[in-house]
């Protein structure tokens, strides 16, 4: 009988040690730790870092966290496919569907601190919609109703369409 009362006395210590070993381990993984490696492992060669000509799984898996977007779905809520600004504060379409105008965020920097502008922005899209001779561009096909990209200053951007194409921002 004696043992019977030993037991749940240990398995009761033993379950609370645990848990509070559990606890300093969760509080112990809220605190950051910085530097250290990343070791991830993409079942594919990469064929490049240039997320602007590459579309493969092996490139975009482990790249797309390192990118920002002009717009993006709604992390909060990505099964609505409402659209949300990310280098941006606002879009607006222009009422004939001919233009839109993006707004960009301030003070929003690259890796080496340079000031992001719309000239940078500009250049990214030109970059995929208008690629110079010989640079590929996996994306140039969805944007082929896109007349020019203008910077009318240096936190504005504004896209002009060949002819109205709502599905343009989803892309």
């Amino acid at each position: 009988m004696r043992a019977f009362r030993v037991r749940p006395f240990i398995h009761g210590t033993l379950g609370a040690t645990a848990a509070l070993g559990l606890a300093s381990a969760a509080q112990a993984a809220e605190t950051p730790v910085h530097g250290g490696i990343l070791n991830f492992v993409v079942g594919s060669t990469i064929p490049s870092y240039d997320a602007h000509q590459e579309s493969t799984f092996g490139m975009i898996h482990p790249i797309r966290p390192f990118y920002s977007l002009l717009i993006r779905v709604d992390p909060s809520n990505p099964a609505s496919g409402k659209l949300v600004c990310d280098l941006c504060t606002t879009y607006e379409k222009a009422k004939d569907g001919m233009s839109y105008t993006f707004n960009i965020r301030q003070h929003v920097k690259f890796h080496d601190g340079t000031p992001l502008t719309a000239a940078d922005i500009k250049a990214t899209l030109d970059k995929i919609i208008f690629p110079p001779k010989g640079v590929p561009s996996s994306r140039k096909s969805w944007y082929t109703q896109i007349a020019s990209i203008d910077v009318p200053s240096k936190y504005k951007v504004v896209v002009k369409m060949k002819r109205p194409l709502s599905a343009i921002l989803p892309a």
